[in-house]
């Protein structure tokens, strides 16, 4: 076991930013317009943007959550992957054909013929709110991990994930954006598969470093939680057909509404190219977790095997809430020693995969995971830089003064970049305030936000009959559904005195089932108030 990076690590790290700072620089020379700023002129090839899409929305969150959810609650979340099989047909045929028949920059155009200027112009904002948020987070995530693992000031990591991020996304645009993803990609798979290969490899075995989870003493030691096929308990955290619904309605809304997802189906020729992306990033999606998942259960079998390198709870357990530490040295004392390691392993289970790749994993190795973590994050915030400068160029435009020219305009394209990188950096310096899972936050993320930027596409692209104030009781309904499911159990608790928490799965699916229901019948009745106003005159 070691307590430092080695020399061979840091270097494998500074080459890899250095080769992202490269990309950038490359492509910098050619952005002579916002075409090819914004778009690579309409003409980017769609197994690169598929696999670039994977990459961004594969994140440092799902990089570390994914081995961390197996370890502390089991496979159940496997069933997710089903879910962009089946939003695929949705998507591909009903969603990307309607977005590609328009010549458009930002997705919200699209919104502005049907709802109006202002509708579309709270869209952008939900969608910036959205992005800026997720952008702080993903930083954070990835910046407090390398910081535990290195034991680097969390603030310099933070600025140096952001500051080379916000350098190579501004210098290239959309081009560099893409080429750093989709390099990123390789290096995230790679190193995934290095921890599955190393866990192999300390066992002797292709087949026994995968741990025999009907063990009753690593049985009652993870103690997983049943994974129900369906039940009407919204309490239960997770259950087949919950998890697969929930992830059917993101990638939904996620590729019908998110301009980083739009963005990249119009940067391709045409709706069967950006077909093919969407499918491109499901397959690439799906293998991705299923080697993340089989990380988790590597770490599993390798701390089983070698009991004595399980961290102490003091170390594992240093970042949870107040409170936690105590109570699990308190069920430390009732418990065996192994069960009582896998327990430990249990609820430190976020920050088991930093712990290993920083203390377990050999000289290199470790450089290269950590260059993975670097990856995750990178190519969701290069990403979400590029998209919301793109949305504040398009969507709000009067805030710019007129371009001489098309060069002068990739100028301010680049400073409004810089701007929005500043300000995604200091919201990542606010995420310590949140506690938990680090899954479910986001999940709280997607049902205030995505669920009402969701709604109106749908309803643009479907219910032709709704109208702006239908939008805007869509928008409202829509956040106070997600505030109050994401918070019920502190509003119960205030309220009953006993705190009753509603799972995660169902923020996203209510809120956006809510919305349309509120946007329908706003709408229905705004137009029957409208018809009986005329029929009078």
């Amino acid at each position: 076991m070691r307590d430092n990076l080695s020399p061979l690590d840091v270097l494998v790290v500074v080459a890899y930013m250095l080769w992202m700072l490269a990309i950038g620089i490359y492509y910098s020379r050619r952005q002579t317009d916002t075409s090819e700023y914004f778009l690579g002129r309409r003409s980017m090839n769609w197994l690169i943007v598929g696999i670039s899409t994977m990459a961004t929305l594969i994140s440092t969150i799902t990089y570390l959550t994914m081995p961390g959810e197996v370890i502390a609650n089991g496979f159940g979340v496997l069933w997710s992957q089903l879910s962009v099989w089946i939003a695929f047909f949705f998507v591909g045929y009903l969603i990307i054909p309607r977005i590609m028949s328009h010549k458009i920059t930002s997705g919200y155009q699209l919104l502005e013929k049907q709802f109006g200027i202002r509708i579309r112009k709270a869209a952008a904002c939900l969608f910036v709110l959205t992005r800026v948020t997720w952008t702080g987070l993903v930083v954070y995530t990835c910046s407090r991990a390398v910081s535990q693992m290195t034991g680097w000031s969390l603030e310099v990591v933070i600025l140096v994930v952001g500051i080379i991020t916000v350098s190579y996304t501004t210098m290239g645009g959309i081009r560099a954006v893409i080429a750093t993803d989709v390099t990123q990609a390789f290096i995230l798979f790679g190193g995934a598969l290095l921890v599955v290969g190393f866990a192999m490899y300390s066992a002797r075995s292709v087949v026994s470093w995968f741990p025999n989870f009907h063990d009753p003493v690593i049985s009652a030691g993870l103690s997983w939680p049943d994974v129900k096929f369906f039940s009407l308990n919204l309490t239960d955290r997770i259950t087949v057909v919950g998890i697969i619904v929930m992830y059917i309605v993101w990638w939904i809304a996620t590729a019908s509404s998110d301009q980083l997802a739009i963005q990249r189906y119009l940067s391709t020729r045409d709706a069967n190219a950006a077909r093919k992306s969407f499918l491109t990033n499901a397959v690439a999606n799906t293998i991705v977790v299923l080697v993340l998942t089989l990380c988790g259960a590597a770490l599993i079998g390798f701390f089983i095997r070698n009991q004595t390198l399980i961290p102490p709870a003091e170390e594992l357990l240093r970042n949870a809430k107040p409170g936690v530490l105590e109570e699990v040295r308190k069920m430390l004392n009732d418990l065996p020693d192994l069960q009582g390691r896998l327990y430990v392993l249990k609820r430190g289970a976020d920050d088991v995969f930093p712990w290993f790749i920083a203390h377990i994993l050999p000289a290199g190795l470790s450089g290269v995971l950590i260059a993975a973590l670097f990856s995750a994050a990178m190519s969701s915030v290069s990403s979400g830089v590029n998209s919301i400068t793109t949305v504040l160029m398009v969507d709000f435009a009067g805030m710019f003064r007129a371009a001489r020219d098309e060069r002068h305009r990739v100028k301010q394209a680049r400073l409004t970049g810089i701007f929005v990188g500043m300000v995604a950096i200091l919201v990542s310096f606010t995420q310590h305030l949140i506690h938990g899972n680090f899954m479910e936050v986001a999940q709280k993320i997607n049902g205030f936000f995505i669920a009402p930027m969701a709604a109106l596409f749908i309803m643009a692209f479907f219910m032709k009959s709704t109208n702006a104030a239908g939008a805007w009781a869509a928008i409202a309904s829509g956040f106070l559904t997600g505030v109050v499911i994401s918070y019920y159990g502190e509003i119960s608790k205030l309220l009953t005195g006993n705190e009753v928490k509603v799972s995660f799965m169902y923020i996203l699916p209510f809120s956006l089932v809510v919305c349309l229901v509120a946007g329908y019948l706003v709408s229905l009745i705004r137009n029957k108030l409208k018809s009986i106003h005329s029929s009078t005159r």
